[in-house]
C-alpha cells in the first residue's frame, strides 16, 4: 500500500476531490464533537463523500470510557 501525504493550498473539498482522481481510497477524519453532532458529517467530509472520484472512508474519533469523544 502506498500512502501519500501532501500539503496543498485551496478549498479542502476541491483539493481532496482533485487528488481522488488518481487514488484508490481517500480517508478523511471527523472532528470530535458531541454524540449528537457526531452523527452528522462535517462540511468537508460531506463534500468529499459526495464529490470524490473513488471510495471515501470517514474515520470518527473513538469514544472515551465516559461516553464522550477523545
Amino acid at each position: 500500500m502506498r500512502v501519500v501525504e501532501e500539503i496543498v493550498a485551496g478549498s479542502p473539498v476541491e483539493v481532496v476531490c482533485r487528488a481522488s482522481e488518481s487514488a484508490d481510497l481517500v480517508v478523511v477524519g471527523l472532528r470530535g464533537r458531541g454524540l449528537v453532532s457526531s452523527a452528522l458529517l462535517g462540511s468537508v467530509s460531506r463534500g468529499v463523500v459526495h464529490h470524490a472520484h473513488c471510495p471515501v472512508a470517514v474515520i470518527r474519533p473513538a469514544l472515551s470510557p465516559a461516553g464522550g469523544t477523545g
